[in-house]
């Protein structure tokens, strides 16, 4: 349903190819360029100001919408549904300048009934100077045209497919396609579930303008530039194509299993609800369910929020100390004891009572390493479910600022390869892989580095 409007968008900025051809004409000799002139007087079905009008109509079977301007924004009169605003507005820009392709002569009962216009769709344009109707009928045989008569015109018309089609009346292509109707300045709470349970809940506080996670995520940084990021994205989908509306049954689209679910809430106290079921045929695109009734139809990887934890809002690395911030430092792991006294501004350091000169750019290169493997903790995930006893911990690495107090992290060692994460006696929520412990650029690999180039061994 998103492509046509993309092509009637391709058809308003196309029109302005049609100046160069009559240009061309006036080349011609005399005769021809008169005929031509007739010709196109003919054919140039509508002529006014796109941005004047007012009202569009749309009927067909004692169908009837009808669309109303109100300052920039388009509005149905009977409130159902909202409007795609893009939609009106080219229709608007479109109809303005209205050429046909073929004309078919005077109009006739006869020819009424075999151009399909005797029942045709109806769509009225109203601006200032008048109403301006169009009566839409059948498709040509081969495809390539639709039929159309003006009113205050004489003749049977033939305008492009493509241009026909979007004259006629179709609900869903009036209705507006955007996935949530809000801006990113107008959202409160978006709520993902998975298997029935809470995946992720993110909450705006409007009075400090942040989002955050639920209580038990406290112990993490949520980053604040990732989750306006992808909020952004979702604000802005469009649906590539209307399905079904006032859906029954669940099992056709696979929503009786859904892939996803999310409950979206603005500040205005409205909400909509969204079911996500992938494209058996095609995993490319998704279909999503409308507050119980709409179906749309998105590209799978569109939709890939609803898919997210709370680890993916998170700072996955954080930082417990910089060098340059520490003035002293304690670390316990494996065979590594060590107190040290840190007086960075002269690039010196004392571990375990014996100075170390890092004015050398190797030393200086070989402690920044050590000391960032101790301090930077790259979460893997987040399990705020788990109930770690902080006993025997594997790493203790305890940190005294310059600008005053403490700050302990310790590590317990998990079921596999994960490290729970503590801060200050209080498990985080999070935890990180032994690679960091153990291996290539690890705490045990820096800390024989700079062992061996500072002579600490």
């Amino acid at each position: 349903m998103k492509k046509p409007i993309i092509a009637l968008i391709a058809l308003v900025i196309a029109a302005g190819g049609s100046v160069g051809a009559f240009l061309a004409v006036k080349n011609k000799k005399d005769k021809e360029h008169q005929q031509a002139q007739e010709e196109i007087a003919e054919n140039a079905l509508l002529s006014f100001d796109g941005d004047a009008v007012t009202q569009l109509t749309f009927s067909k079977d004692g169908e009837s919408y009808v669309c109303k301007r109100d300052g920039d924004l388009w509005a149905l009169d009977s409130g159902e549904f909202a409007v795609d605003q893009t939609y009106c507005q080219l229709i608007c820009t479109y109809t303005a300048a209205l050429t046909a392709e073929e004309n078919y002569g005077e109009i006739t009962d006869e020819k009424l009934a075999m151009y399909g216009l005797d029942d045709p769709d109806t769509l009225e344009i109203t601006e200032p100077k008048g109403t301006h109707t169009l009566r839409i009928g059948d498709q040509s045989p081969t495809g390539n045209y639709f039929y159309v008569t003006v009113d205050g015109r004489d003749s049977i018309y033939a305008v492009e497919a493509l241009r026909g089609s979007v004259l006629k009346l179709d609900r869903l292509l009036i209705k507006n396609k955007e996935l949530l109707p809000y801006t990113l300045y107008d959202l409160k709470q978006v709520t993902t579930y998975k298997d029935g349970e809470v995946l992720c809940d993110l909450t705006f506080d409007e009075e400090s303008q942040t989002w955050s996670l639920p209580s038990e995520y406290s112990e993490v940084e949520l980053d604040q530039t990732q989750v306006t990021a992808e909020f952004n994205n979702i604000v802005r989908l469009e649906a590539e194509e209307m399905m079904d509306e006032k859906l029954d049954d669940l099992t056709k689209y696979g929503f009786d299993k859904p892939y996803g679910e999310a409950v979206v809430k603005g500040l205005d106290g409205t909400e909509r609800k969204l079911l996500m079921s992938v494209d058996e045929n095609d995993p490319n695109y998704c279909y999503v369910l409308i507050d119980g009734e709409q179906v749309e139809k998105y590209y799978t990887q569109d939709m890939h929020f609803t898919q997210l934890t709370p680890y993916n809002y998170i700072t996955q690395n954080y930082t417990a100390a910089r060098n340059y911030s520490t003035k002293s430092f304690k670390l316990k792991y494996g065979n590594i004891d060590i107190s040290a006294e840190l007086d960075m501004d002269k690039n010196k350091c004392t571990v375990n009572g014996r100075e170390v000169d890092l004015n050398t750019n190797e030393n200086y290169v070989a402690f920044d390493n050590f000391f960032n493997s101790m301090s930077i903790y790259k979460y893997i995930g987040t399990d705020v479910k788990a109930e770690p006893e902080l006993k025997n911990p594997d790493l203790t690495a305890e940190f005294v600022l310059t600008e005053g107090g403490t700050l302990k992290i310790e590590l317990v060692k998990g079921e596999d390869k994960e490290y729970y994460v503590f801060r200050n006696g209080k498990y985080t929520g999070a935890y990180v892989d032994e690679s960091m412990l153990k291996g290539r650029n690890s705490l045990s690999e820096c800390y024989i580095k700079f062992q061996k180039l500072a002579g600490l061994e």
